[in-house]
């Protein structure tokens, strides 16, 4: 089991950088080597349900992990993510935006739950869960700041 809370402070827009954060078909785009493969499976209004292919390299092995999400959306302040099917099943990702006057807030929080096939990994799993994460949100800030396609 691995905790952590990060609060990351980024000049975009809240609304475009959450609308990146909850096209999910689209973050193997920010981050390849990790998310390999996402795809919708149900969606409504405010609940998406996920299957993912995520990959972490460490310095034993290549571990890909393959994963169902139930991903609860609050637009535009919050998302919450459970991890409903794989070895991090009950892990919980919440994260929400707020504006301050100059910059967008991300504050994350998050309890990873690591299955015992992968526990003598979770202080990597751990660490790398928090990169992928906050990774993920620079690269989405930088698209908009750059401009990108969207």
């Amino acid at each position: 089991m691995a905790k952590f809370n990060v609060d990351i402070f980024v000049p975009s827009n809240s609304i475009k950088l959450f609308e990146l954060a909850t096209d999910f078909e689209n973050f193997n785009r920010f981050s390849p080597a990790q998310i390999k493969e996402i795809s919708i499976v149900e969606q409504s209004d405010k609940e998406i349900i996920t299957n993912e292919i995520l990959t972490f390299n460490t310095i034993f092995k290549n571990v890909e992990i393959r994963q169902k999400t139930k991903h609860l959306v609050n637009y535009p302040k919050t998302i919450t993510s459970e991890v409903i099917e794989g070895p991090f099943k009950k892990t919980v990702l919440e994260i929400s935006f707020s504006d301050t006057e100059t910059q967008t807030k991300i504050s994350v929080k998050a309890d990873v739950k690591i299955g015992l096939k992968y526990a003598i990994l979770s202080p990597i799993i751990g660490r790398l869960y928090k990169g992928i994460v906050t990774g993920l949100i620079y690269k989405m800030n930088n698209a908009i700041m750059n401009n990108e396609k969207i």
